[in-house]
């Protein structure tokens, strides 16, 4: 593959789905967190209270203690197979059962103590008002952001630090997710690509690699059955368009 691409996922099931977004949210994070400015931290905490949304809509303790628990039988029975590399296979079983560990000192749901806290608390509330943190609408949020960089980003940083039993097993699951296939050439006809898939594969995540010189972007779509790429050319303001250039890229099928 060519070095410079952009990359196109399509999670398959609403589990990968979750982790995708959480994942999303973990690294917008990790471009303010340390900003100084006080729209840094607001970037910061409306993340933050994004996270903690998804994370009230789904008991994500007990998706990734299954999800770990599954992962973990499956790659135990790799260690008697004369090809793995066992030392990389029990460096990852390892830091899967960390991950559980840790999971299973939560109690209760996860970030509870950081929805309790006011701030928090007071800011969640107000978000389904457009621009509802005005600083007229919450002044305890006003005062808090005017103060010194160093106590903003402390808080910041507990508050997040709270949040790694979730970011760090929904990275390191991604990353198995994504490293368990290769990537294979396809071509899109006239922009368009659709294949049938292997029903006995558990595939979660499909990955689209595209050139970055290509000049038509990939709007992937995919389900149980099939999968679907189609390649559309941009307008200046009109709707997009499906591109009638054959289009040369690569997929992989990511399944555990």
């Amino acid at each position: 593959m060519e070095e410079n691409i952009i990359t196109y996922e399509q999670p398959l099931n609403e589990r990968v789905r979750l982790f995708l977004r959480l994942e999303h949210l973990f690294q917008q994070a990790s471009y303010t967190l340390y900003g100084e400015s006080d729209w840094d931290s607001r970037a910061s905490i409306d993340t933050l209270t994004n996270i903690l949304e998804i994370l009230s809509r789904s008991d994500i303790k007990t998706e990734l203690l299954k999800y770990l628990e599954k992962l973990q039988g499956t790659l135990a029975r790799l260690q008697d197979v004369a090809a793995v590399n066992t030392e990389q296979l029990n460096l990852i079983l390892g830091e899967l059962e960390n991950s559980q560990d840790k999971l299973f000192t939560v109690n209760g749901s996860v970030a509870h103590s950081i929805n309790e806290h006011h701030l928090i608390s007071s800011i969640l509330q107000r978000k389904t008002v457009a621009a509802g943190t005005s600083h007229f609408d919450l002044p305890l949020y006003h005062f808090w952001l005017q103060r010194p960089a160093e106590e903003r980003i402390a808080a910041l940083e507990n508050w997040y630090k709270d949040l790694d039993v979730i970011r760090k097993p929904v990275g390191l699951l991604l990353q198995l997710i994504r490293d368990s296939a290769d990537a294979e050439p396809a071509q899109a006809e006239q922009g368009f690509f659709q294949k049938a898939l292997d029903t006995n594969r558990n595939i979660q995540l499909i990955r689209v690699f595209v050139p970055q010189s290509v000049s038509s972007y990939a709007e992937v779509s995919g389900g149980k059955h099939r999968v679907s790429v189609r390649f559309l050319e941009q307008q200046d303001s009109e709707r997009p368009i499906q591109t009638q250039s054959d289009i040369n890229f690569h997929m992989s099928y990511c399944s555990l």
